[in-house]
C-alpha cells in the first residue's frame, strides 16, 4: 500500500504533518475528512523506507508509553487526540510507528483493542485484554495504568533475577581469564628460568604449580570448546522448545540459582493471574494468555497442564497440588481465595511475597557469593605466589650457606 506525507489543517486551526499507508488519495482525503481537519498538501513517497532491523521493544519503555497515554485519557483527552500527541517528537521511532498504524486503523471505525492487535506483534499479550475490558466498561484509563504497572513489576522481577545470575558469572569469568593468561603466558616462562637455573628441589607449592602448567598446556582448547558449545546450545534452546526446556532444567539444578529463578517464575505467575483476574478476566483465559507469554519452559508444561485439569472441572487449588512446583503454603493461600471468593487479592499477596523473596535472595547472593569468590581466587594466586617464591627462598638460601 502507497506510503503518503501530508500536511492537515485542524477545525482550530493548527497545521500539522503526518504520514500513512492509503490506497489512494481518495482514501487519504476521506480520512482527513473524518477527523474533522482539511487537507492542505500530500505527497506519495516514492522510494520505499530503509528496512532496519526491528528489536523487541523493552517493557520500560512500553510502561511509559502506556502510562502516560492513560494519564492524557484521565484528563479527558479524547483517545484519537492523545495518540497524536503520544506519536509527536520525542516519541521513540519504534512506538510512532506502530501508533501511527494503529491511529489509521481507528480511523477507519477500528476499537482501540482490535486496532493495535492488528498493527503490531510487538505489545505484550497482557495488554489486550485489559484494554478490551477498559473499553467495555468506560474505564480504558484505569486498565491501561494497571498495564504499564504490570509491565514495570515484571521488569522489576527480571531484573532482579538477571542481577543474580550475572554478577556471579561475571566474576567467575574474570577469575578464568586472569587464571589462564597467567597459566599460559607467564608462568611457563618462570618456569623455564627455573630449569635452566638448575634448580632441583622445589617446594610442594611450586610442584603443583608445574603440575597445573602441563595440565593447562595439554587440556587449553577444551575451554573454548566448552564455552563456544555452551553459547550455540544456548542460541538452539531460544528456537527450539525441547532445548529450551533442557537449558531451563540445567538451570533449575544448580544449586542457590534455581531458587532464585523458581521464586521468579513464581512472581511473574502470581502477578500476571492478580492482574487479569482483578481486571474481570477468567482463570482459564488468563492460563492461556501466560501460557503465550512464559519463556521459562517449566513454568510453561505447568500452566499448560493446570489450564487442562481446571478445563475438566476440577478446582485450582487441586489442580495446584498435582503439579509439585508450587509451595505448600500457595494450596493454603488458593483455598482460602476460593472459599472468600477474594482469589485476586490472594494472587497478588502471593506476588508481592515472592517478589520481596526473589529481592532478598539476589541481596542475598551478592553478599555470599563475593567473599566466597575473593576466598577462592586468593587461595589461587597465594599458591601461585609460593610456587614462585619458593625456589627463589632456597636458591637464596642455598647461597648464603
Amino acid at each position: 500500500m502507497p506510503l503518503y506525507t501530508y500536511e492537515i489543517k485542524s477545525s482550530a486551526g493548527q497545521i500539522s504533518r503526518d504520514e500513512g499507508e492509503f490506497s489512494s488519495v481518495a482514501e487519504l482525503f476521506q480520512t482527513v475528512h473524518a477527523r474533522g481537519s482539511t487537507l492542505i498538501s500530500y505527497r506519495r513517497k516514492v522510494l520505499p523506507a530503509m528496512p532496519r532491523f526491528r528489536s523487541r521493544l523493552k517493557r520500560p519503555l512500553l510502561a511509559e508509553f502506556f502510562h502516560n497515554l492513560a494519564l492524557l485519557l484521565k484528563g479527558g483527552v479524547p483517545l484519537r487526540e492523545a495518540l497524536d500527541d503520544m506519536v509527536k517528537p520525542p516519541c521513540h521511532p519504534a512506538l510512532q510507528e506502530i501508533f501511527v498504524k494503529v491511529r489509521s486503523r481507528i480511523d477507519e471505525g477500528l476499537l482501540f483493542s482490535e486496532a493495535l492487535k492488528g498493527a503490531s506483534s510487538q505489545i505484550p499479550d497482557i495488554m489486550f485484554p485489559l484494554i478490551y475490558i477498559g473499553e467495555e466498561t468506560g474505564q480504558l484509563d484505569r486498565t491501561l495504568e494497571d498495564g504499564a504497572a504490570h509491565l514495570e513489576r515484571m521488569e522489576a522481577i527480571i531484573s532482579s533475577t538477571r542481577r543474580a545470575l550475572v554478577y556471579p558469572a561475571v566474576i567467575l569469568f574474570s577469575m578464568i581469564g586472569a587464571l589462564a593468561f597467567w597459566m599460559i603466558f607467564v608462568l611457563p616462562k618462570l618456569m623455564e628460568m627455573f630449569e635452566t637455573m638448575g634448580i632441583t628441589d622445589l617446594p610442594l607449592a611450586t610442584r603443583i604449580l608445574m603440575a597445573g602448567i602441563d595440565i593447562s598446556k595439554t587440556w587449553w582448547p577444551v575451554v573454548p570448546v566448552t564455552l563456544t558449545l555452551a553459547l550455540v546450545f544456548f542460541i538452539l534452546s531460544r528456537k527450539n522448545e525441547r532445548l529450551h526446556l533442557l537449558w531451563d532444567q540445567l538451570w533449575n539444578h544448580m544449586p542457590l540459582f534455581r531458587t532464585v529463578i523458581r521464586s521468579s517464575q513464581l512472581a511473574f505467575f502470581f502477578e500476571y493471574t492478580a492482574m487479569l483476574s482483578a481486571a474481570g478476566v477468567n482463570i482459564l483465559r488468563t492460563l492461556e494468555l501466560m501460557e503465550q507469554s512464559v519463556s521459562n519452559q517449566i513454568l510453561k508444561k505447568g500452566v499448560t497442564r493446570l489450564r487442562g485439569e481446571i478445563g475438566a472441572g476440577r478446582a485450582m487449588s487441586e489442580a495446584i497440588t498435582s503439579l509439585g512446583f508450587f509451595d505448600p503454603f500457595i494450596l493454603r493461600m488458593v483455598k482460602v481465595g476460593e472459599q472468600t471468593g477474594n482469589m485476586p487479592e490472594q494472587f497478588k499477596l502471593l506476588a508481592d511475597f515472592y517478589m520481596d523473596k526473589v529481592d532478598k535472595l539476589v541481596s542475598a547472593m551478592s553478599k555470599t557469593l563475593e567473599p566466597l569468590i575473593i576466598a577462592v581466587a586468593g587461595l589461587i594466586f597465594a599458591i601461585i605466589a609460593l610456587g614462585l617464591l619458593g625456589p627463589v627462598y632456597n636458591m637464596i638460601s642455598n647461597l648464603s650457606t
